[in-house]
């Protein structure tokens, strides 16, 4: 759905969501394409023949969703390691709990790009069903100005985020990254609860879309805000801050960066439940619409899942 505003209101909501973000400044002029930085190579690196030297060891890149291998990550190249596909699929718990942190940007968004001066609507929910070998978070952008989906994922034999878009024009782009400032909670202004922040940077494999490559940013600044800077770059060029949007929840926040939610904890996700769900005459909280879909397709898993994560507790405290 597509939200007008007038001058005065974009100046205001611009004002409230950017002052202090460092986003104010133009952005910088790209690099051009003809960068002397040496290019990334997924070649393996070769023994040393006679000499003792041991052939460094294997590092995995990821597995780009759809079962296909993707492009090598970056660091494997800065190491000098080899690069191989792995064939064993990770645990869905391991997936699951790396996303836990995140989850607090689920519900809607009003967001405001930048240099665009237009607003969009984000809708993060949980997708467990897509493909159950990698939950992940999923963000909707409607009439998004750079895409109009995301999928957010983790593959914990990388130690890395997944990310992959799709635009206005069906291009499908697939991004790797991690934390550069690591989620943490700080007490909010009235001490009643706490604010979650962290910084999760995504880039563009390359050759995975056409064009200059991206680099996004999400910036969880509080549980009812959130920025993404929007980085371009050419070729090997270094990348550069293009735009920047700012997300503020619709309404008022539910989410609470916390880990006990009491009875109303989200059979799924371990986040806030804002809805519920019955199975043979008992009730279950679940916090997104993604999650409600997921019960009830296979409602005996999760209550197995949630007794059995009940039990481990209450043996760990004892």
């Amino acid at each position: 759905m597509r939200v007008s505003v007038s001058s005065a209101v974009t100046i205001v909501v611009t004002s409230c969501l950017f002052a202090g973000c460092g986003g104010g400044a133009d952005p910088a002029p790209e690099n051009s394409a003809d960068s002397t930085e040496a290019p990334v190579t997924s070649e393996p690196s070769q023994p040393v023949a006679d000499t003792g030297v041991p052939t460094p060891p294997p590092t995995y890149r990821p597995i780009q969703l759809g079962g296909t291998p993707g492009t090598a990550a970056s660091d494997s190249a800065a190491t000098g390691s080899s690069s191989v596909a792995s064939t064993e699929p990770p645990k869905f718990e391991e997936v699951v709990a790396a996303l836990k942190p995140i989850q607090i940007m689920l519900g809607k968004w009003q967001g405001l790009v930048k240099n665009a001066s237009k607003t969009e609507v984000h809708d993060w929910v949980w997708d467990l069903k897509t493909d159950p070998v990698f939950p992940a978070l999923v963000l909707s952008i409607p009439e998004g100005e750079f895409f109009t989906s995301a999928r957010l994922t983790y593959d914990p034999r990388i130690d890395r985020f997944l990310m992959t878009t799709v635009d206005a024009e069906d291009v499908k782009r697939s991004f790797t990254g991690k934390f550069i400032d690591e989620p943490k909670d700080v007490p909010s202004e009235d001490g009643k609860t706490v604010e979650r922040t962290f910084q999760l940077e995504l880039t563009e494999n390359e050759g995975t879309g056409p064009g200059l490559r991206f680099q996004y940013v999400f910036k969880q600044q509080h549980n009812n805000r959130y920025l993404v800077d929007v980085n371009r770059a050419r070729g090997k060029a270094a990348f550069r801050q293009f735009d920047v949007i700012g997300s503020q929840r619709d309404g008022v926040s539910f989410a609470k960066a916390d880990d006990d939610y009491g009875d109303k904890t989200c059979i799924i996700s371990g986040g806030l439940g804002t809805s519920t769900v019955s199975y043979k005459g008992r009730t279950y909280y679940v916090c997104c619409s993604g999650c409600k879909a997921a019960f009830e397709d296979e409602p005996e898993r999760w209550i197995a899942r949630m007794e059995e994560q009940k039990a481990e507790k209450m043996k760990a405290n004892n």
